[in-house]
């Protein structure tokens, strides 16, 4: 099984190629440029790293938000030519389990992301070796009130991105979605045509779109 494995979400750009389930390459980078100047640049590069033909990957993975709107709509736009064109199915994983399994936690982690004015998107997941258990959902959440659900847990945050929100203590992370593949019940299998990003909140655009009806 090879998997072409694909997160845009954010400032970082992570992608891979897997084999069974293992990592074969991966490029990730943490600066700021457009993931439409380099995503099917690197694509190809993994691929040459890894010798694996494009046209031998058995599946995508792709991560489907919250995030930059920007961003993540890049990596399903891919996400979805790349499966029409090799006619196999494309997978969603959510941009918050990428962070969470990306440093190898254990136990209780806390992926967030910062959306600015005291909010996150934010997560918490039990972490094990080859399980997990969401303990709280992915959502769009005031940071303050997040953290006082949560007792005990590792805050995971790229600190190369702009970080607003009041808090003390949080462990930096650079999103590799190569990690995810292992937790196999967290890849949704997506009709292609009907995949759209998973923002958990409406764009300042659309917001006062409403606000003006």
């Amino acid at each position: 099984m090879i998997s072409l494995l694909l997160d845009t979400s954010n400032q970082a750009l992570s992608v891979a190629v897997n084999r069974n389930g293992k990592m074969a390459a991966e490029i990730n980078t943490n600066y700021r440029k457009t993931h439409s100047e380099t995503l099917v640049d690197n694509i190809q590069k993994v691929l040459e790293i890894a010798d694996i033909k494009k046209s031998s990957i058995n599946r995508i993975i792709v991560a489907k938000g919250p995030g930059s709107y920007t961003g993540v709509r890049i990596g399903i736009t891919v996400a979805k030519m790349l499966g029409k064109q090799l006619d196999i199915p494309v997978y969603s994983v959510s941009s918050l389990f990428v962070l969470a399994v990306s440093n190898h936690i254990r136990g209780n982690a806390v992926p967030l992301i910062d959306a600015r004015r005291g909010y996150v998107y934010g997560a918490m997941y039990n972490i094990q070796e080859d399980d997990y258990t969401e303990v709280i959902a992915p959502q769009y959440i005031e940071f303050s009130t997040l953290s006082a659900e949560i007792d005990e847990a590792v805050y995971l945050l790229n600190s190369e991105e702009k970080i607003t929100i009041d808090i003390d203590e949080y462990t930096h992370v650079t999103p590799r979605i190569s990690e995810t593949e292992r937790y196999e019940k967290a890849l949704k299998l997506e009709d292609a045509d009907q995949l759209t990003p998973d923002y958990l909140r409406i764009s300042e655009a659309e917001r006062n779109w409403q606000d003006n009806q």
